[in-house]
């Protein structure tokens, strides 16, 4: 029989025997970095980065109840930035200006200047996909204007900036659908196959938005501005696209734009819009809300002829009616059929206004060139050397059907006494 020390014996010589964590990192050294951004000097020919950091002094006295936007009136984050010949040597050089290890697998977001996209962000792109902790789910944003000024921002309602662009990129895609958000994943999906464009979402920075400048330092650590939403201004406008031909930006889309881009993928969630009365002028108007998408692209081969055709279906509902009408909002009135025709013709609108500004920056951010590759692959290793030529007057054709399911809460309106 066992001796009854002997079980407690190997029990030990277990644990002894068990190996540790040979490389870790305890939470308290770690500084958690909550939005990225990458911006170029071009004076120096330099990469610049500059991360936007959890301040735990400050979020720490922010939920002991000391105020919003940080403990003891200050910011809840930390904005910390660098220089390098190459994204991950400017990455490595915020070391030498930080007390704590960067940690960046939290970060949500990844703003990229007009700068650097104009100059071309692949040498980013391959430091974010090789990089072990930073996350395919990063939101990717093109900033036009002061992007390190962005990064010291506070946004109202929010404790730090990077949750503030994140939250709002989600908010204004599911309430508009007048931005294109797209995730780093995606990003290296578009740029991965052949015949498409990539096309990301844009931010506007506001200049009245901004925290007060106190001088250029290219390795400055600067807070935020004192806690409280209270006259607080949103630092930028989200709403719009950037067009790219390969890594490299060739321009700008607005709003309109990017709706089309939503209506044609079929991406967008909610879509709201303004539209005159059909049976009445004179200033009244029609707010519809669009709530369901469908779209598919077929292509087109006769002989050598080459087309394509977008085949859009949308649902909506009426949101508020400023015109008079007679009859019920029955679906199959006279009045809604009106209504949908005009819904109709500014969806399709959208597209045509997109495909004409992707076809002067010769940019097939539609991926029509992608149809003929997954749809026709013998055609397509024809035709692919020649797709620059090809697509700028490839014959595209739209058709948009539109259903009114919806009148809002009421079937009538208030009448006049």
């Amino acid at each position: 029989m066992l001796p009854r020390w002997l079980p407690a014996i190997l029990l030990i010589c277990l644990l002894l025997a068990t190996p540790g964590c040979w490389d870790r990192s305890d939470p308290e050294l770690l500084a958690i970095v909550l939005a990225v951004a990458f911006d170029l000097d071009e004076k120096n020919e330099l990469y610049q980065v500059i991360a936007q950091v959890v301040d735990p002094v400050a979020m720490g006295g922010a939920q002991s109840g000391d105020g919003g936007g940080g403990g003891g009136g200050g910011a809840a984050f930390w904005t910390v930035a660098a220089s390098g010949r190459t994204p991950f040597e400017a990455l490595q050089n915020l070391a030498g200006v930080s007390s704590r290890q960067l940690f960046w697998a939290h970060s949500r977001v990844l703003l990229l200047s007009e700068r650097l996209a104009r100059r071309g962000i692949g040498e980013v792109l391959d430091l974010i996909e090789r990089e072990r902790q930073f996350r395919p789910i990063m939101s990717v944003v093109v900033v036009e204007g002061d992007l390190k000024g962005l990064m010291k921002a506070e946004f109202p309602l929010e404790e730090t900036g990077g949750r503030g662009i994140d939250r709002m990129l989600i908010t204004t895609r599911s309430d508009t659908s007048i931005y294109v958000l797209k995730q780093v994943s995606e990003i290296y999906n578009t740029l991965s196959q052949p015949g498409i464009e990539l096309l990301v979402g844009k931010m506007a920075v506001l200049r009245e938005g901004l925290p007060a400048q106190g001088g250029e330092d290219s390795s400055a650590q600067d807070q935020g501005g004192k806690g409280g939403s209270a006259g607080k201004i949103s630092p930028v406008q989200i709403g719009g696209a950037a067009i790219f031909k390969g890594d490299r930006l060739v321009g700008w889309g607005d709003t309109n734009h990017a709706r089309g881009w939503n209506y044609a993928t079929a991406m967008g969630k909610r879509f709201s819009f303004v539209i005159d009365c059909p049976m009445h002028s004179g200033g009244n108007l029609l707010s519809i809300q669009n709530y369901a998408v469908k779209s598919r692209m077929r292509p087109l081969v006769s002989g050598s002829d080459l087309g394509a055709t977008i085949t859009v279906q949308v649902e909506g509902r009426l949101e508020e009616i400023s015109c008079p009408y007679e009859h019920d909002l029955g679906v199959h009135g006279d009045f809604i059929k009106r209504v949908e025709h005009a819904c109709a013709q500014s969806v399709r609108s959208r597209i045509l206004e997109l495909l004409k500004l992707s076809r002067e920056l010769n940019a097939d951010v539609l991926g029509f060139g992608n149809l003929f590759y997954r749809k026709q692959p013998r055609l397509w290793k024809e035709i692919e050397a020649s797709w620059d030529e090809i697509y700028p007057t490839l014959d595209v054709t739209v058709e948009v059907e539109y259903n009114l399911t919806r009148a809002g809460m009421v079937a009538d309106q208030i009448k006049e006494r």
